[in-house]
């Protein structure tokens, strides 16, 4: 029996549960390039596609994988307080940290890939500067003073918007319009629970993969199974190098040295 899957991925999701990994288990290794990321996210495709991740006896046809994120912030604001022996207080821009340039990357190496539709919602921000939630911690049991504040114990306040609607239209319409037998959302928060619930309704068979991240366990009613990989195992493969902290349950993977370049013919 043949499975028309589509797949739908949380970007932000993905990105922050592939670091978690990389920090965990890579910690020794450089920064993931966009290549990487793109690789990773192949083999969690490939592994949803393959024997291992089938299941009686069906095989998987990819109908198209969706991928929902926003730009990152492109911004020049100053920060909140002058830096030690200076008079004008420093700019942020945000365009040239690393993480932005290569997330600004990633997105445009998703696009020359076969079979992958960008959903791309915005950033919105009022220009604030916030304490992080740690610093406020601090400041109310008295281990930090407000004189003893810094540029380090603020976060720029910004949200991605539209994401989530896009999700929501998307599993909708496959549902509706028949065009899968299968849906598998990458993603880790509870907010697709009523669009699962309506693709369910027209029978549409709906996968979570929380990348071994924690869910609530009510949403297991929500869904029809829960389905995740060896991230580890993938990340290896695609960096071509040993974990340096080998998990308990590891068994020696040959690395593969290279990482496929995006092109039109690697999904699918």
């Amino acid at each position: 029996m043949e499975l028309k899957t589509a797949i739908l991925v949380d970007g932000s999701y993905f990105v922050n549960r592939t670091n978690y990994f990389k920090r965990k288990y890579f910690s020794e290794q450089g920064d993931l390039t966009a290549l990487h990321y793109i690789g990773i996210l192949q083999g969690i495709i490939r592994r949803h596609l393959s024997s291992e991740g089938a299941k009686n006896h069906s095989q998987y046809y990819l109908y198209r994988t969706f991928y929902y994120d926003s730009p990152p912030l492109d911004l020049r604001i100053h920060k909140p307080f002058c830096e030690e022996g200076e008079t004008n207080k420093r700019i942020q821009d945000f365009s040239t940290l690393p993480e932005n340039r290569c997330r600004k990357e990633l997105l445009k190496g998703l696009q020359t890939q076969r079979k992958v539709a960008l959903r791309l919602g915005t950033i919105k921000h009022q220009k604030k500067w916030k304490l992080k939630d740690r610093t406020v911690q601090d400041l109310l049991k008295g281990e930090l003073s407000i004189d003893e504040l810094g540029n380090s114990n603020f976060y720029f306040d910004s949200q991605q918007k539209g994401v989530d609607i896009k999700l929501g239209l998307d599993i909708a319409t496959l549902a509706y319009e028949k065009l899968v037998d299968q849906i598998i959302l990458i993603a880790g928060d509870s907010d697709f629970v009523s669009a699962a619930k309506l693709a369910r309704m027209k029978g549409i068979d709906f996968v979570l993969d929380s990348l071994r991240g924690n869910i609530d366990p009510s949403l297991n009613e929500h869904i029809d199974g829960l389905n995740s990989f060896d991230l580890v195992s993938i990340i290896s493969k695609v960096i071509g190098s040993q974990p340096d902290v080998k998990p308990t349950w590891w068994d020696d993977v040959k690395p593969e040295n290279s990482v496929t370049k995006p092109n039109k013919k690697r999904i699918g």
